[in-house]
């Protein structure tokens, strides 16, 4: 399959483009505090309320999302759907087909969830959505479709409404709730643009989120797959590896790894927007994310960029298959994504959405709007979003006889090997020498990192306490916290018998 689109070959041809990734692993010098949630702060801008209320709103959205999931699995027959007003009043409104008032009030009571009824199940609406779709692909014709689930309908936009309203006739007569409409273009992914910043590439492109391959918790970066698969950067030189992707469909993914060589760079769990920093620690899929919820995004183009969520169940085809898209409308018609933006991480206060991959048609109503793949496709490819921080979390007191005591150093998030472990003398008892000391891992493992604290008491009686400092530094220079914790030697019969008159009492480090 060609990796790239008509529409780029036509604007493009004659002309080599140069490709640019930002690097989400790369420190920007305008980052903000992190305990400002840019996302608050534009749907505060949008819908002029205080940031608090701004922030109470969104919380509510959440609960909408996991509202929206359970009733979609729970009563699939009656569910409707939901979507979120912020005008004239905030509210989440609840659609079911029958009983709405009493079905709604056996899961919240909430005032700000109001139920409705409406005259077909969400579950209908989807399977009348996915059979139209085949059928025009069948027929070898060109759409984008949604849903209208303030109306409970499905639209369709074509260039020929009449030849499209003969081809799937016989659906449209028993589905009097599908809408054909004329359009004069599709979506288009916003690869298009130039650049003269790096060499031997062909596009322009955002990086997404950091990610992880669990399987061999090794870091990575991620992006569109309709940008070039050789990326760079060079400030400070990077040359990405090329790992996967999927490039059809609903699938508009690709990632690449660190090099082996050279100076690894950090890769936090975080991402770099326009003013600022959003910390990412969980993943929102699509099933969670309601009809009206405000996304933001960031590219290396148009920098950051809000919206509502219009329509999750946005289809056309792409790559010769049916895909699924989630469109985004910016309600004062701001731009919210142009060329060189595709891949860009879709987020909201700190979780992640997904990845831009187009905007609306040329032309089209839909022109200004943003496209973006759900978050959950990336796990095609065996990956999923770095959503830990690389922190010490504990390392328990431990006590043993001598001569050698293990040591457990419990960690989160995936650092990048080899660690070092050292460890820093905060008391030593009357008598002993103690010496502390690094000790390195170079296998990529899982926590915990264990060493051995040995004791050689001489003469000295048993048992005695050893506090030590104790922290891991990984190899791109994250250093976590040390934490402090306690050793305990004890007294073990068979090594007093042992014990050398005289004998220097000792403890420290182990080498490995």
């Amino acid at each position: 399959m060609n990796k790239y689109h008509a529409k780029f070959f036509y604007f493009e041809s004659g002309r080599a483009l140069v490709f640019l990734i930002l690097l989400t692993f790369f420190t920007l010098a305008y980052a903000q505090p992190r305990g400002s949630d840019i996302v608050a702060n534009a749907y505060s801008q949008t819908y002029r309320v205080s940031v608090a209320e701004a922030a109470r709103r969104l919380s509510l959205i959440q609960q909408a999302g996991r509202l929206e999931r359970q009733l979609q699995l729970e009563l699939p027959d009656t569910f409707a759907g939901l979507y979120i007003e912020h005008h004239p009043e905030f509210r989440v409104v609840v659609k079911f087909t029958s009983d709405a008032q009493a079905r709604l009030a056996a899961y919240t009571g909430d005032p700000a969830f109001v139920a409705e009824t409406s005259p077909r199940s969400l579950e209908l609406l989807l399977a009348t959505q996915e059979e139209l779709g085949e059928q025009l692909r069948s027929a070898g014709v060109q759409f984008e479709s949604g849903l209208d689930i303030r109306n409970s309908e499905i639209n369709v936009f074509v260039l020929d409404p009449g030849v499209v309203s003969k081809r799937v006739s016989t659906l449209l007569s028993v589905a009097n709730f599908v809408n054909v409409r004329k359009t004069v273009g599709f979506i288009e992914t916003t690869d298009i643009a130039g650049g003269n910043r790096l060499t031997g590439t062909q596009q322009i492109c955002t990086s997404g989120f950091n990610v992880v391959e669990p399987a061999t918790r090794e870091l990575g970066i991620s992006t569109a797959a309709h940008c070039d698969d050789n990326v760079s950067y060079t400030s400070p030189a990077a040359a990405l590896v090329f790992q996967g992707e999927q490039n059809a469909g609903s699938y508009d993914v690709q990632w690449h790894k660190q090099p082996t060589s050279g100076t690894p760079q950090q890769q936090l769990n975080e991402i770099t927007v326009t003013g600022g920093s959003v910390k990412i620690t969980s993943e929102t899929s699509s099933s969670g994310l309601p009809i009206g919820a405000m996304v933001c995004k960031s590219g290396i183009t148009t920098g950051s960029t809000c919206g509502e969520v219009a329509d999750k169940s946005s289809q056309s085809l792409y790559n010769g298959e049916i895909g699924t898209y989630i469109r985004v409308h910016n309600v004062n018609g701001q731009v919210m994504t142009e060329g060189g933006d595709s891949g860009g991480p879709v987020f909201g206060s700190d979780t992640a959405y997904g990845l831009v991959h187009g905007r609306g048609g040329s032309g089209t109503a839909a022109h200004n709007d943003m496209y973006f793949m759900p978050i959950e496709n990336i796990s095609g490819l065996g990956i999923s979003v770095l959503t830990k921080e690389f922190k010490v979390e504990n390392i328990p007191n431990v006590s043993g006889s001598p001569s050698s005591i293990p040591v457990n150093i419990n960690f989160s998030g995936y650092p990048r090997f080899p660690v070092d472990a050292t460890v820093e003398i905060v008391t030593c008892p009357d008598g002993w020498t103690c010496t502390g000391g690094t000790t390195q891992y170079t296998s990529n493992i899982p926590s915990p990192l264990s060493y051995n604290w040995g004791c050689n008491p001489g003469t000295s009686s048993l048992p005695v306490v050893f506090t030590v400092r104790t922290r891991l530094k990984d190899a791109s220079g994250i250093n976590p916290l040390a934490i402090e914790h306690t050793i305990t030697c004890t007294a073990a019969a068979s090594l007093m018998r042992r014990s050398i008159p005289g004998a220097s009492p000792k403890a420290g480090l182990e080498p490995r």
